[in-house]
């Protein structure tokens, strides 16, 4: 008996190179228990119904997010990375303005926000934590995830770490929410030979997976180089500080050498191509990553540098983008689906458990109504177009239901978890107030 099933469905999955498959899929404890082309009967469900002319796919992986910067959504607007820096450094870029409610409910909207565009698994890159809360704002939503506690204790004081039994502390507490645990690292303009070697061994000791913002502007870079004589990566790998549990977001200014350094070392690249064009950081050799065997995956970054959390963006974002800077064949949409599923599963060791419609995997996953003009025509068979409509048509907004290891999170495009009117107008007063506080500084144009 399936506690879930859903009939006539048009499924798409990495496992099989996202070809077609109209048919069911049944549910039980959690996990996908049936996928084929059978119609599953009502007296093997307690649940049923019709997914005619939808489409069912696998949850979506933000693998790159700072939920505490929805609340300053649209402040960054024409500026680079560096003009925000000297923007919005003296307040340490809003904090001074902020408790920590504030931005305990900016996570919540951040996560609701993933939830309704179908993300099914967010990571949250902490500045500052907010402890146990830092864990409740992801369970609250119901979303799953990664909390990137950053190694230092206040991300404007490098050399000040947290000690190892908070760290472990940490570790146990996101553990036992079913929330993954990571460390954030140091940022390229405060490398120091023995801050990396520390840092490394609290990695080694941990045993957690490292996400760290790697090779993402050219001043950065810059800085390293006039510093050390070398590059980010060159200089990590220098310090034996580059493995097989680190993930580096953005990976803009890599050279081809380095890229087969990083293969060889099994480190990640977390992508977040709408927010680089937008802040002008520069544009990542996707397709060189791709040919060298590095995963790739995808993120949003926060909302002062991209505005959506919207992974179907990033998508058509990135298969776009590189169609220009390096030719309409260098990715395609099934590219770009795995970077934005199975390859934000495998960041993380998941991939045995999540990121595609297999049974026995968790039920992570999507529906699309593609009873909509800019969905439609779609073919199964002749010049077969569903992978493709996913990628260059949808959008967010036509996520009409979201499952969640087996629990429908979001129906009907709604959010059924939390009260999502009463969070937006909290979310707007504290965003209103954010602003009178930065033009009070003097600091706004």
């Amino acid at each position: 008996m399936f506690d879930i099933a859903l009939n006539d469905g048009i499924i798409i999955s990495g496992h099989n190179g996202y070809k077609p498959l109209r048919g069911s899929v049944g549910i039980k404890d959690g996990r996908f228990a049936y996928i084929g082309e059978e119609k599953i009967e009502a007296s093997e469900a307690r649940e049923i119904r019709s997914a005619d002319n939808r489409i069912i796919m696998p949850g979506l992986f933000n693998c790159h997010c700072h939920g505490d910067m929805t609340i300053a959504r649209g402040m960054g607007d024409n500026r680079t990375l560096k003009e925000q820096n000297e923007a919005y450094g003296d307040s340490r870029w809003f904090f001074d303005y902020v408790s920590d409610e504030d931005r305990y409910l900016s996570r919540q909207l951040t996560y609701a926000e993933a939830l309704l565009s179908g993300t099914v698994f967010i990571v949250e890159n902490m500045y500052w934590g907010l402890g146990e809360r830092s864990i409740e704002a992801m369970t609250s939503v119901g979303i799953k995830g990664a909390l990137a506690e950053d190694v230092r204790k206040d991300f404007t004081k490098p050399d000040i770490l947290h000690d190892e039994s908070y760290l472990k502390d940490f570790a146990e507490k996101c553990l036992k929410s079913g929330i993954i645990p990571i460390l954030g690292t140091i940022s390229e303009e405060d490398f120091q030979k023995e801050l990396l070697i520390r840092v490394k061994e609290l990695v080694d000791h941990s045993q957690l997976i490292e996400t760290r913002h790697l090779a993402e502007n050219d001043w950065r870079v810059e800085l390293v180089k006039e510093r050390f004589g070398t590059t980010p990566v060159e200089f990590l790998n220098n310090l034996d500080c580059l493995h097989d549990k680190m993930i580096g977001s953005h990976g803009i200014y890599i050279s081809e050498d380095e890229m087969e350094t990083m293969a060889r070392k099994g480190v990640k690249v977390v992508n977040t191509p709408l927010c680089e064009m937008k802040i002008q950081d520069g544009i990542a050799p996707i397709p060189a990553f791709l040919r060298h065997g590095v995963t790739v995956a995808l993120g949003t970054d926060g909302a002062m540098w991209n505005n959506s959390n919207d992974i179907f963006r990033e998508m058509k974002g990135m298969v776009l983008l590189h169609s220009i800077t390096s030719g309409v064949r260098s990715l395609s949409a099934r590219d770009v689906l795995d970077m934005a599923t199975i390859n934000g599963a495998k960041c993380f060791g998941l991939e045995k458990e999540r990121g595609t419609i297999e049974e026995g995997k968790y039920a992570d996953f999507l529906v699309i109504d593609a009873q909509k003009p800019h969905l439609s025509p779609l073919r199964l068979e002749h010049q077969e177009n569903v992978a493709s409509t996913v990628v260059y048509s949808a959008t967010g907004s036509d996520v009409e239901d979201v499952y969640v290891e087996g629990k429908r999170i979001v129906e009907n495009y709604r959010l059924k978890s939390i009260d999502l009117k009463e969070l937006m107008e909290k979310v707007d007063k504290i965003s209103e107030r954010i602003g009178m506080e930065y033009e009070l500084s003097g600091k706004a144009d």
